[in-house]
């Protein structure tokens, strides 16, 4: 199995505002963004960043939500030191600011052209998938589903069932190995993802 195809340890940092409910908190918004660290330690070094930096708002890849409460200097150190020591709940009136660092295995996104064979097309060849396209002049088209069944890669191009797409060699293929793909031919980008578990 090629290196870019293999599952690695990181540390996912995870950041939440949460609203006191009938039962007990409840998500409000998450904080920050899928952000993946290769040690515990770049991961609390983000979340001091974050902390230190103000005012706990949504980032806006993720939504555009601010922050229920300020939190006082005394309220950062106090979050951080529960943050180093494992996960962090800080209640403030009726909410709380939710911190964790979890240790997660996970694929990276990696890209490759068609005649690579390390590309996450390969990576899939073989299994069940489902193959969508979309225009990309038209951001509010609706994906279409054009095959599912096996996946076959040739030299050529790739068969899902009895669908066949020609693929050029050169064509810059992403994807996250064994679970999707995803290129672009002319105005359509194509997608590809696995119905086995990977």
């Amino acid at each position: 199995m090629y290196p870019e195809w293999r599952k690695r340890r990181f540390f996912e940092l995870h950041l939440a505002w949460l609203v006191q409910g009938p039962k007990g908190y409840d998500l409000l918004f998450k904080i920050n963004p899928y952000s993946l660290y290769a040690t515990r330690e770049e991961a609390l070094e983000a979340a001091r960043a974050l902390v230190e930096k103000g005012r706990l708002d949504q980032d806006e890849r993720v939504g555009r939500n601010k922050a229920p409460v300020l939190l006082s200097e005394e309220d950062k150190a106090r979050f951080l030191l529960l943050l180093e020591r494992g996960k962090a709940l800080l209640p403030l009136d009726r909410y709380a600011l939710l911190g964790e660092v979890a240790e997660v295995e996970e694929r990276l996104l990696f890209r490759a052209p068609f005649a690579d064979p390390k590309n996450a097309l390969k990576s899939l060849e073989g299994k069940r998938v489902r193959l969508h396209a979309t225009p990309l002049n038209d951001p509010e088209a609706e994906s279409t589903l054009l095959a599912e069944g096996p996946l076959a890669v040739d030299g050529e191009g790739i068969a899902v069932g009895s669908f066949r797409l020609s693929v050029p060699p050169e064509t810059p293929i992403e994807g996250l190995a064994l679970e999707e793909a995803f290129f672009v031919l002319g105005e359509t980008r194509y997608y590809l993802y696995s119905l086995e578990a990977a």
